[in-house]
């Protein structure tokens, strides 16, 4: 009995201990003792600025499904007026004009009128062809993942449903994309924008090509939710090119990228994605003397390239890998092959000699 009163006693000795420490502490250490020996006392933090903006995209994305369903049901309910077996006119077919039509179209994170979501939700309902005879044909229910470079963050899924909820086969094939050919069609999106390929109907009758590239490269990321991090350079809070360009050195006329980078004015990232890792630099210079003589020798530095690009951009859809290999000529760069892939669009343009061919004077 002596015992056990004897241990009750330092029980209690200790609770108070406890207790004395804890009311000795400031209100966040009491905080995080109790919560360690008592259920029921601690406080979540609060929510990183990461999970609100995750939790602003969940509530803005169910909104749009809510407005999508109950556009659905709109639609159904007009639908299921129509008598016996004859093909029901959806609401859209009413309408007078444009603006009286746009308002009953549902759209998409951007804002634009969604023909897919509208075909989905029988907002719509193309017919097969202007003979009302004809019959309806059948969607192919068919995705093909197509990748023009090993970054497969830039592959893209084709959806054969989508297309041919619109489309007979014969619209696109042979005509536009060959069934059956030696060498792969290589599609790139100048030729899109050029009006090739996808660019028959992308932004022609079909949402642009540069308006939304989550919507058929779907490891990218839409438009909307895109959230920059934290600027590296101070140039990354301009609000405009004019604010942007007050930074940046300039040689020629044009912005000189790479004093740019060389004095810390710019910090280019690896990827869109922020976790994407900075690849390495290539520090190799290649001589190249064409038959014209030393005085046209042009020096290509990998150093002063791959700081921005990776190894894919180049290699080898635009240069082979081997030296030589490749009959370039100031023709074909000007016609925007080669170096005019990128020089004269987004790089100096190739009329400043001076900073491929020494010889020419005009310094790098």
């Amino acid at each position: 009995m002596l015992h056990r009163k004897s241990r009750m006693l330092r029980q209690m000795m200790a609770v108070c201990l406890i207790a004395l420490a804890v009311a000795a502490c400031n209100a966040e250490t009491r905080q995080k003792i109790l919560s360690t020996f008592f259920d029921g006392t601690g406080t979540p933090p609060p929510p990183t600025s990461r999970v609100r903006r995750d939790l602003e995209r969940e509530i803005e994305e169910l909104k749009r499904k809510l407005a999508d369903s109950q556009q659905e049901v709109k639609v159904a309910q007009e639908a299921a007026k129509g008598k016996g077996g004859e093909r029901t006119a959806p609401p859209i077919e009413k309408t007078q004009s444009w603006v009286e039509a746009e308002k009953i179209l549902p759209k998409d994170k951007a804002g634009k009128t969604d023909w897919v979501q509208a075909l989905k939700v029988r907002a719509i309902a193309p017919r097969p062809s202007p003979n009302p005879a004809d019959p309806e044909q059948a969607v192919l229910d068919l995705d093909i993942e197509l990748a023009s470079s090993s970054n497969k963050l830039f592959g893209v899924t084709f959806s054969h449903s989508a297309h041919t909820s619109w489309l007979a086969c014969a619209s696109c094939h042979p005509a536009i994309f060959p069934l059956r050919q030696a060498k792969p069609t290589v599609i790139t999106m100048a030729k899109i924008q050029a009006g090739q390929y996808c660019g028959v109907c992308h932004g022609r009758v079909a949402f642009s090509a540069g308006s939304d590239c989550s919507r058929c490269h779907k490891k990218n990321l839409p438009t909307e939710e895109w959230r920059s991090p934290e600027p590296r350079k101070p140039i990354e809070t301009a609000k405009s090119w004019d604010e942007a360009a007050k930074v940046l050195p300039a040689a020629d006329g044009t912005v000189d990228w790479s004093k740019a980078l060389s004095q810390g004015v710019i910090a280019p990232r690896a990827g869109i994605d922020p976790k994407t890792e900075d690849q390495a630099v290539l520090p190799l210079d290649v001589e190249l003397v064409p038959a014209a003589g030393d005085m046209f020798k042009v020096i290509f530095p990998h150093k002063t390239h791959t700081e921005w690009l990776g190894c894919p951009n180049c290699h080898t859809a635009i240069f082979q890998m081997a030296k030589g290999a490749d009959a370039i000529t100031m023709e074909k760069i000007n016609a925007g092959r080669y170096c005019g892939v990128c020089h004269g669009k987004v790089a100096f343009p190739a009329t400043t000699c001076g900073r491929c061919h020494p010889a020419l004077g005009g310094g790098k």
